[in-house]
């Protein structure tokens, strides 16, 4: 059997996913996997099903798909599987072209203490520290599971026992807390900084523009001086989690586990 990872994303129209996704493709190639392609969901190319089909027509007939996501969601468990042709199931063997093909979903990144440490990280190259407010922003979820608002409380609770003395979240939408009220709960928790850490994958338009508008902050922006409740706070905004290297090892790591 011939082996390969398909890297999946969402997709994007002004963010920098695409430049993530090809970065990790690149690092998986140079860790010596052979077939390494990428995927998207819409918008971006290629598809979904133009990935599947040229990695088929290489004679690829053991895939392992790396959803590049934070949380479980509608997207990985039911969209992704649904343009694979393999309904709701995470694992199927399909018939392509006149061969077989065993394709295996992978989870999203979810429980890994990897994105807890990448949030220390961020925290640190904002000057941050265990006295500062930690606002850990998340996308939100319309999905039965609500993995994604799982994921964000678990590791603000992660913060919190790291000794992190005012940590909160919210969601840019769908969920509660919202970004108001959180930062209306750390105002009130008398912080002089706040550092506002976006659980996402990439820049787009939710951080560039949405969150940033919310935060009273400017677009695209790493931040400023914002009033709440009377009083002028420094808010610092972070990366989200991108390319960094310890993703890398997560995709390596669990395509070793499938292939």
């Amino acid at each position: 059997m011939s082996k390969g990872i398909m890297i999946v994303g969402y997709g994007t129209r002004k963010g920098n996913l695409e430049s993530i996704l090809e970065v990790q493709r690149k690092r998986l190639l140079c860790r010596g996997w052979k077939n390494v392609e990428i995927a998207y969901f819409r918008v971006s190319k290629p598809t979904i099903q133009e990935s599947l089909d040229k990695m088929v027509k290489d004679d690829v007939d053991d895939i392992v798909v790396l959803p590049y996501y934070i949380a479980e969601g509608t997207l990985t468990k039911e969209l992704i599987p649904d343009k694979l042709g393999i309904g709701y199931l995470d694992e199927a063997d399909l018939e392509i072209d006149g061969k077989t093909v065993t394709i295996h979903i992978a989870p999203a990144f979810g429980n890994s203490f990897i994105l807890t440490d990448i949030i220390c990280d961020r925290i640190a190259g904002a000057d941050g520290d265990l006295d500062s407010g930690i606002l850990i922003l998340g996308h939100g979820t319309r999905h039965r599971s609500q993995y994604n608002m799982h994921v964000i409380k678990l590791n603000a609770e992660r913060l919190r026992n790291k000794g992190y003395k005012h940590v909160t979240y919210a969601f840019n939408e769908f969920c509660k807390p919202t970004i108001k009220d959180a930062l209306d709960e750390l105002e009130r928790s008398g912080v002089k900084k706040i550092v506002a850490i976006p659980l996402f994958i990439a820049m787009g338009l939710h951080l560039g523009d949405e969150i940033p508008e919310q935060m009273g902050i400017p677009s695209y922006s790493t931040g400023g001086d914002v009033v709440i409740n009377g009083r002028t706070i420094n808010i610092a905004y972070t990366r989200p989690m991108e390319d960094d290297s310890r993703l890398t090892d997560y995709l390596d790591q669990t395509a070793r586990e499938y292939l």
